[in-house]
């Protein structure tokens, strides 16, 4: 259970709800209210999708291509890091307030909002350090979690206001800030170690 909580947060904190909600708001102004409805349920496929597939292939990818998990943990705390300040000084994600398709917008917010480059990394990570299952149930939950948000999205910005959301995401940005400076140190523990192992037994094979 305990597994199952630090993978939840640390794909909520990633995925940002308040962030999607905020661009949804911004995109979806000229759409009705079963457009609205449509495009976040279709979005949230597209994503769930995407997800699946980069949960299952992504550590076959990194198997062919040689990568170990220690050094992707590093590749990608180094990523999230810049992610997360991007976050933190507000400036991850532009709210567009042209108008633009119903399409465009189920793309956008499925793929780079709800499943981006900072979401993939986590899964592999997550993975690797929590097992299949956990990770799993783990990003579904969080799917879901987004989901609602993006539902309620006006709901939200009516009690919390452009300036709440924009402070909680904030908030966000630093715990990823944090969750990505221990992958980073896990990975530089699990490197080290190898490498002083590795020292050892040169030393004593002479």
């Amino acid at each position: 259970m305990q597994d199952f909580l630090k993978a939840f947060l640390a794909f909520l904190i990633i995925m940002d709800p308040f962030v999607s909600s905020l661009y949804f708001i911004g995109v979806s102004r000229n759409f009705s209210r079963k457009e609205k409805r449509d495009a976040v349920n279709l979005s949230a496929l597209i994503a769930c999708i995407t997800l699946l597939i980069f949960l299952f292939g992504g550590p076959v990818t990194l198997g062919l291509l040689g990568i170990s998990i220690p050094s992707f943990k590093i590749a990608g705390g180094i990523v999230l890091l810049i992610i997360s300040i991007a976050f933190i000084l507000g400036t991850s994600k532009e709210r567009e307030e042209e108008r633009i398709s119903k399409d465009a917008a189920i793309m956008i917010i499925g793929v780079r909002l709800m499943t981006g480059p900072g979401v993939l990394t986590t899964t592999i990570i997550m993975r690797a350090n929590y097992g299949l299952m956990v990770t799993s149930l783990a990003a579904l939950a969080s799917l879901v979690v987004t989901w609602l948000f993006l539902i309620g999205a006006d709901l939200t910005h009516f009690l919390l206001r452009d300036k709440g959301m924009e402070i909680a995401s904030r908030i966000m940005g630093l715990l990823l800030a944090a969750i990505a400076i221990q992958f980073v140190l896990d990975g530089l523990q699990t490197v080290g170690v190898a490498t002083i192992r590795e020292g050892m037994k040169g030393i004593v094979a002479h």
